[in-house]
């Protein structure tokens, strides 16, 4: 059977595409602090005054001024008043990939156990992909399905492997690693991280700080949206104006999107923002990570959460799963895109879904705007994806992983070069 790939399409719908003027706030900030990075200005230097910036960015005021107070937040820089004021540098900045995923992984609320439970997975990759396609004889993949046997597969086990950064996909890898380090070590919470990754310590950035916790508790419990705005002030003792300020940097950082209207509210975004994945994307490309490389990363990475997905469903999510694949078809993407996001909000973990999502993304991106054109049997697969979840409703997990590698097989006959 003749099967279309529109990786434009697949590209765009892994992708997030900022639409909101706050979003264009946050691209301006992050080519401002990027500009300031490049030409190592230290602290005090003036940027630029307000309308000099705007017209340079083609931005309106109020734009400018949002991109500011992410500026403000992330601790780079700061507006001063008067005839001499503008934007100064607060100090000298590093933006690296590593500070920056840290930064989002404290404010997406990463978890003790879900930093031990990626760390293992992550360490399964190393091997994987190190062993891989040298181990012929199959002794990796006896003991992954012995290993998704045990009790509880991805908790039990602590291996640490040490990477080599010149090689490109451990560089990448090594971003993720360093990041959920960074998170883990810092014991006193949101305030040490963004001192550690270039926050703020204004009082708008404090109530992001705290904001910022409460919604990841909200989150941990499935629930997706936050308390009233009202609510929220009185609880932290500052005005309306710096709740909503913090409540713009949450949402600029893609944290929560924020409703206006009488039915307005503040909610919890369960998908990872564009500005992540251009960032994890652009630094795959900078390593040089070749097909050869990624694709044995990304097979690992989601043969676990296949796994984590089965785990974790409920009977209502095996449902809806089957539902999905039944109205799957490969000639149109988001359908595809539709369940793979499913089993990424039912794993809960965003280091494990960010890194398979940012894999795919970069996949994606390598073909650019083609459409390829390949051959195969398309009820084999969807009899096949049936099967593998009916495996993993029964929690037999090595029947399902062993039937999900003959997917993989089978999508990567007709993908052929991508």
């Amino acid at each position: 059977m003749k099967i279309c790939f529109d990786w434009g399409a697949i590209h765009k719908g892994l992708v997030c595409e900022p639409k909101s003027r706050a979003t264009a706030a946050l691209l301006c900030a992050e080519q401002i602090r990027d500009d300031i990075s490049r030409r190592g200005y230290p602290a005090h230097q003036l940027v630029g005054k307000a309308p000099d910036i705007c017209k340079q960015f083609g931005l309106g005021r109020e734009t400018f001024l949002e991109a500011a107070r992410l500026l403000e937040n992330w601790g780079v820089a700061r507006m001063r008043r008067g005839a001499q004021g503008g934007l100064i540098v607060v100090k000298n900045v590093q933006t690296t990939p590593t500070a920056k995923l840290a930064r989002y992984f404290q404010l997406r609320g990463l978890s003790k156990a879900q930093i031990h439970e990626a760390r293992t997975i992550l360490n399964l990759a190393i091997r994987y992909c190190r062993d891989w396609p040298v181990d012929q004889s199959g002794s990796f993949d006896r003991e992954f399905r012995y290993c998704i046997g045990m009790r509880n597969p991805f908790t039990d086990q602590d291996a640490n492997y040490k990477l080599r950064s010149e090689i490109p996909w451990e560089n990448c890898l090594q971003i993720f690693i360093d990041a959920i380090d960074t998170v883990d070590e810092c014991t006193e919470g949101l305030a040490e991280i963004a001192a550690a990754s270039g926050g703020s310590h204004s009082l708008a950035g404090y109530a992001v700080h705290l904001l910022a916790g409460e919604i990841a508790s909200l989150d941990r419990e499935d629930r997706h949206r936050t308390r009233s705005e009202a609510s929220i002030t009185a609880n932290l003792g500052v005005s309306r104006q710096v709740t909503r300020q913090a409540m713009r940097i949450l949402q600029d950082e893609g944290i929560v999107q924020c409703r206006l209207g009488r039915s307005g509210g503040v909610d919890i975004l369960p998908e990872h923002p564009a500005h992540v994945i251009r960032l994890l994307s652009a630094s795959y490309r900078k390593a040089g990570l070749t097909r050869a490389e990624f694709f044995p990363l990304l097979s690992i990475i989601g043969r676990a959460n296949r796994i984590l997905c089965g785990m974790r469903a409920s009977e209502r999510d095996f449902n809806d799963m089957t539902r999905l694949t039944a109205e799957q078809k490969f000639d149109e993407p988001v359908t595809q895109i539709k369940r793979i996001k499913l089993d990424w909000e039912i794993i809960d973990n965003p280091v494990l879904s960010l890194l398979e999502q940012s894999l795919a993304t970069y996949r994606a991106s390598l073909a650019g705007e083609t459409v390829s054109t390949g051959f195969g049997n398309l009820q084999l697969i969807a009899d096949r994806t049936l099967d593998q979840l009916n495996a993993l409703r029964a929690r037999n997990f090595a029947l399902a992983d062993s039937l999900g590698q003959h997917i993989d097989a089978e999508i990567a006959v007709i993908t052929d070069t991508f």
